[in-house]
This record gives structure tokens, sequence and C-alpha cells, in this order.
């Protein structure tokens, strides 16, 4: 496993991960390799079940299949799915590495479980907040789950820009615990990078709907080498 995937230290664990929806999934396997000779570091899916996601998008055969190409390479599920509880066998056997469900589908108590349930299937756990989800309900579950996510966009809906707002959740989160795994999603940019890094982020998922989706990638890993480096 990567060296950037090791949650009990925090010096050095930046990471870019690629929106795999934002690539032409007809042609799946060449968009991933694409992804990653760009200097990707993790595939995430954005998996939505018509119900809490409007749309119904990837599912555990398209993981399989990229988990196929890649055996080394880190994939994140971001579940934005009702009762997430019932996908967590299938994404795991398909060979995903981290089952990451909305926390505001769930109760504090069945979050608790669930956490439980998806470390014993052998998968890190993580949590995700959107924007309306208050981060005081990471107290007292932070110290159990492997990632939080931010969202500072919306993962279902592209056209919702990055709003800056929503960094003060990573700090606080940051707060709570300082060598968690914080990853922000939505219509991140090269721009925001470092004003995220300096609230506690880590993990930077880019998505970016513009004209030029490579060039800006490109330009966020840049700043997350130099980052790595100390520069």
């Amino acid at each position: 496993m990567s060296n950037w995937w090791d949650t009990k230290k925090r010096s050095g664990n930046y990471a870019t991960g690629m929106d795999v929806l934002n690539y032409d999934i007809g042609n799946l396997v060449s968009e991933a390799n694409h992804i990653m000779n760009a200097g990707a570091d993790y595939f995430h899916f954005d998996v939505q079940d018509g119900h809490y996601g409007p749309m119904i998008s990837v599912g555990s055969p398209v993981v399989e299949g990229v988990r196929k190409h890649f055996p080394s390479k880190i994939i994140i599920c971001h579940m934005l799915v009702n009762d997430p509880e019932r996908f967590i066998d299938q994404f795991k056997e398909a060979g995903c590495d981290c089952f990451l469900f909305q926390l505001e589908t769930v109760t504090d108590e069945e979050a608790k479980t669930l956490v439980g349930k998806i470390k014993e299937a052998g998968m890190k756990a993580g949590v995700a907040l959107s924007q309306e989800c208050e981060v005081s309900r990471l107290e007292g579950l932070v110290k159990d789950v492997d990632l939080v996510h931010i969202s500072c966009g919306d993962p279902c809906h592209d056209d919702v820009p990055f709003n800056p707002e929503m960094l003060e959740k990573v700090a606080a989160t940051r707060k709570m615990h300082k060598k968690i795994l914080i990853e922000i999603e939505g219509n991140v940019t090269s721009d925001d990078v470092m004003g995220a890094v300096k609230k506690g982020a880590n993990l930077f998922v880019s998505g970016y709907k513009g004209e030029k989706p490579d060039k800006e990638f490109l330009a966020m890993r840049q700043i997350i080498n130099k980052i790595r480096m100390g520069l």
C-alpha cells in the first residue's frame, strides 16, 4: 500500500484522487490508465443509488473491473446511498479499500455500528459530511474512523461551485483528530489546495468540470508534490 494511506502517521500523507465519473465510463480502462499516468494516487468512485444520490451511477461490477486492472491502487468508494450497510459485502468483494458513507443517512448509533461492520469486512471506514451536516456529529465517532470526507460542493450535482466556507469544517475535524485522513471534494481546483492544506485537509478529489480538467489536475498535483517535499 502507498505510504500516504498510512493513517498512523500525519507527516507527508497528502494525495490526489480522481473522480472516476469525470471521465468516459464507456472507455474506462483506457481512461483509468490516463488518470494514473497523470499522477493520481487513488480512484474515487461516487456511487449513487437513485434515491439519496439522484441518479444511478457506477456499481460494484465497475469497481471490480478497475481493481482487476489496477491491483495495487487505492479505491475509495463514496456511497451516496440510503441504507449503506447493505452494500458493504459486495463492495468489499469488488476490491474497495475504503467504504465511505454519508453520515446524515444514519443515526449516531447506527454510524458506530456501521463503522464496526466495515472494519470487520476488512476495509477502512470513512464518513462523509454534506454541506448541511453538522461537524459536531463527528464527536464520539472520529476516533474510530480512518477518513473524514468534507463535501465542499455537491457530489450529486456537478454544477455546485466550491464553497470555501466548508474549510472551517476541515479545521474543526482536524482539531478533533491530528492524524486522521481528511478528504475534500466538490469542484476543487489548484487555487483551493493551499488554503485547504492550511485548514488540515490532505486528500483532494479532482472532479473539476471546466474546459481543461487534465490541466487543472496537473496543477493540483504539482502543488501536492511540493507540499510533500516540504517546499
